[in-house]
């Protein structure tokens, strides 16, 4: 046994120290490879509940995140085309390993505690801007920034797809204000004849920020339109074959 012991430590001795502590910790290696994509609505001015709503859904998300996990935040606009990175990279980290395997390990648990700190903060930067600094579109493009990001992230393969929005659309495609329940399964087909409904297998789809209307009041959504987006939505991702779908206020993890 003391023999193993010994012959342990002479490999660690000659092994390249210095370049693997020089080194830039891979976090995304500390996970499994799963993606959240996370698409933050700039089509409606938000009041303070929408940015408490807000505020809570981030708190609630980064509580979700794995060690590894990939976060990716665009924005949604009045054009899929105008979408905007705003974040990506995974949470620092490091994975849980044995004795020996610890030894060999790459990944230094106190860097990784100082790295996460920046993590947050690089998070909350991002996303501080989308509280306080309003945009104004005409339109919205919902319907085509979903299509156009499942298929810009197709090889990320995500597990959960999250927006923040009112989820009403109103583009070339569609106006949710005269959205009515017969017309859905007609939206739809036209929808999918023009590849606009991705595969989504796999996904699971939380939406928060719903029920409220597009007007500076912000006031609550009329109890038949609100049915009616609600029908259209539970319609396109079960035509998409995502896992799993929430429509709601507050984020539901």
């Amino acid at each position: 046994m003391i023999f193993k012991w010994h012959m342990l430590f002479l490999i660690l001795l000659v092994l390249p120290v210095k370049d693997a502590v020089a080194m830039k910790q891979d976090y995304c290696a500390q996970g499994d490879g799963s993606t959240v994509l996370l698409l933050v609505d700039r089509t409606s001015t938000f009041d303070e509940q929408d940015k408490i709503n807000f505020a809570n859904g981030i708190d609630a998300l980064f509580k979700q995140l794995q060690t590894g996990e990939r976060l990716i935040i665009h924005t949604l606009t009045g054009d899929f085309a105008g979408s905007k990175k705003i974040f990506d990279a995974c949470r620092p980290g490091c994975m849980e390993q044995g004795l020996v395997s610890g030894l060999f390990s790459q990944c230094r648990g106190s860097t990784a505690m100082v790295d996460e700190r920046k993590y947050i903060r690089d998070i909350l930067t991002s996303v501080k801007p989308m509280i306080s600094m309003q945009e104004k579109y005409p339109n919205s493009e919902i319907i085509e920034t979903i299509a156009f990001m499942m298929q810009e992230y197709e090889h990320r393969k995500p597990a959960r797809l999250i927006i923040f929005s009112d989820m009403i659309e109103y583009s070339r495609l569609a106006k949710f204000n005269h959205l009515q329940e017969k017309n859905i399964p007609v939206l739809l087909d036209t929808l999918d004849s023009i590849g606009l409904i991705k595969p989504m297998h796999g996904v699971e789809v939380e939406v928060f920020g719903f029920g409220r209307d597009h007007s500076v009041q912000r006031t609550g959504l009329k109890a038949l339109q609100k049915h009616n987006i609600e029908q259209f939505w539970h319609a396109y991702f079960k035509r998409s074959q995502a896992t799993r779908f929430h429509l709601g206020r507050e984020l539901n993890f």
